[in-house]
């Protein structure tokens, strides 16, 4: 039987049942629709690394690996995790050794106007290289990370938002007794989604932990890192995931056109996205999107509330300006820049 057979059925499975989703909103259906996911991941990944049925040709060699953070993670290194997965790739594919190497958005984009491009890319919304390097996934789907009909990225951990209290009980968030952590990330976004509106105090994040602790402000919107950070200060703060948006997602997106690098790369994905490896994304103190990495705690309900929407992966830098913009307006009850932000947003599924 061919892997890209089972790949289309199981996407039209996942399309119907999206349908019908969408018509219910019930959470159990949705939880439905993430083991369907999962099982996808299972059955339609291993076909990246093949062609035609047929399995891929032999590659020795490096494969390079760019990692681009454009948001903040959990407790560790998104790069120093690949690196481990690296080595486990290289342990069962003897020859191919997997470079990677941490980049910004201008690093990178230099290094793409000299002509150097990565074989695989690893990059969050607003990196305007991902657009140009990335090339088709066939038999992956991703709604975030396609341009028109074709997936060019899929995406392999996530953050998520958060509400956090000592001591409420999350039925009196208002402008007036809730910050806005201002990391990086659209946190204006996130709130509206949430269904808050006014005009919010913001802060830095450990200035907006801080004054969360010291009781100036009764709620804090913030992220998976600041659950971690109020781990660190054995802080009991209750945390509650919001499922509304989110655009902490980090894509791989394989960018070699050499036929062997393409298919060696597309095994280095399936790996990644293996319940193995991301069953293990709890080291860095983030999010599978398929499997489970959680046993209890803030993050074990993260891990089941996967956000509503996002943006797509391969908005531009300017786009992302316009989003933030957007989101403050709505945030602050313009009815306008309500209409123009959900423009931006696309299903996560």
């Amino acid at each position: 039987m061919r892997f890209d057979y089972y790949a289309a059925a199981l996407c039209n499975i996942i399309e119907d049942m999206k349908r019908f989703i969408r018509s219910a909103r019930v959470p159990v259906l949705c939880l439905l629709l993430a083991a369907v996911l999962a099982l996808s991941a299972a059955v339609a990944y291993p076909a990246l690394a093949r062609r035609g049925g047929q399995e891929r040709a032999g590659f020795s060699g490096i494969l390079r690996l760019w990692q681009i953070d454009s948001f903040e993670g959990g407790t560790g290194s998104r790069a120093a995790f690949l690196s481990g997965v690296a080595r486990t790739y290289e342990e069962q594919n003897e020859g191919v050794f997997v470079l990677v190497s941490a980049h910004t958005p201008a690093s990178a984009a230099n290094a793409a106007a000299g002509g150097e491009y990565p074989d695989l890319l690893s990059f969050g919304v607003g990196v305007d290289l991902a657009a140009d390097a990335a090339l088709p996934l066939r038999g992956a789907e991703s709604t975030a990370g396609s341009i028109g009909a074709e997936t060019y990225a899929v995406p392999w951990c996530r953050g998520q938002y958060f509400l956090f209290t000592l001591e409420g009980d999350y039925s009196d968030v208002n402008a007036q007794n809730t910050l806005l952590s201002q990391g990086r990330g659209v946190t204006a976004a996130a709130a509206y989604a949430a269904g808050l509106t006014g005009e919010f105090d913001r802060a830095e994040p450990v200035r907006a932990y801080v004054a969360l602790l010291q009781g100036k402000y009764k709620y804090m919107l913030g992220s998976q890192r600041d659950v971690y950070r109020f781990q660190a200060r054995s802080a009991a703060v209750s945390a509650e995931p919001l499922t509304g948006y989110c655009d902490l997602w980090q894509y791989m997106a394989v960018c070699s056109r050499d036929r062997e690098r393409y298919f060696a790369a597309c095994g280095f994905l399936s790996l990644l996205l293996s319940a193995e490896v991301q069953g293990t994304l709890s080291r860095i103190g983030m999010l599978p999107v398929c499997g489970k990495a959680y046993e209890s705690g803030a993050m074990s309900a993260a891990e089941r509330a996967v956000p509503e929407y996002t943006l797509n992966a391969f908005l531009t830098a300017n786009a992302l300006e316009e989003v933030r913009a957007a989101a403050d307006a709505a945030l602050r009850g313009d009815k306008n820049g309500a209409k123009k932000l959900q423009k931006f947003f696309t299903e996560t599924l």
